[in-house]
């Protein structure tokens, strides 16, 4: 065999082993996706604890713990397998490969895939469970777009978090309902009367005295 055949075998090898190595990029849809990476993401980490409500304007995905709120309005929210989530949710698209404890609303998709343990209500145009999936509770499939209005008039109501101010309070303050918000009742301050009067009457007292004596 010539040297140049050698070379040239040697190269192949050598080429054929970097491949091996070098995993080219696989193009593959779905949510979680390379595709759907391309979107700005925010992650919360495993480390991570946060109580209370949490807001966005871009995609979220949860391998830490939340209680409270999360409300992520025409976005999508995935929780990872080491996430959990004790709190009522919202979002666009809502997949759960960990653990939800509370109610939530998608505006097109909630899956529950075969690692996640969910209990609470689902409310969605469609609703996917896969094999294994862990889940208890109801499950309420929208078919039209006034029904859709409804549940998130109602769902409202469940994006409060109990530590914040009650609803009620909330449209007192905004001035939703009819009056001013310091239509309540407000303590009295103390009068300055009343004093005065008391050193009148001990005035009188000493006068007493002095024409007695």
């Amino acid at each position: 065999m010539a040297i140049d055949d050698i070379l040239e075998n040697k190269d192949e090898n050598a080429k054929s082993f970097m491949d091996g190595i070098i995993e080219q990029p696989k193009a593959s849809g779905g949510y979680g996706s390379a595709a759907a990476t391309e979107k700005e993401q925010s992650v919360i980490g495993k480390n991570i604890k946060f109580r209370g409500e949490l807001v966005g304007t871009e995609n979220l995905h949860i391998e830490g713990t939340i209680e409270g709120t999360v409300i992520m309005e025409g976005h999508d929210l995935s929780v990872g397998a080491g996430g959990e989530l004790n709190a009522n949710i919202h979002a666009k698209n809502i997949v759960v490969e960990g653990q939800l404890t509370g109610d939530a609303l998608a505006d097109e998709l909630i899956e529950i895939r075969r690692t996640a343990a969910v209990k609470g209500n689902l409310i969605a145009p469609r609703i996917k469970l896969d094999d294994g999936g862990k889940f208890r509770g109801s499950m309420d499939m929208v078919d039209t777009d006034s029904e859709m209005k409804e549940r998130h008039k109602e769902f409202k109501e469940k994006l409060v978090h109990p530590n914040l101010p009650p609803a009620e309070a909330a449209k007192q303050a905004s001035g939703k309902k009819s009056g001013s918000a310091f239509d309540s009742k407000i303590p009295e301050t103390p009068s300055f009367t009343q004093p005065k009067a008391a050193a009148k009457e001990d005035k009188k007292k000493d006068d007493q005295k002095e024409k007695e004596e």
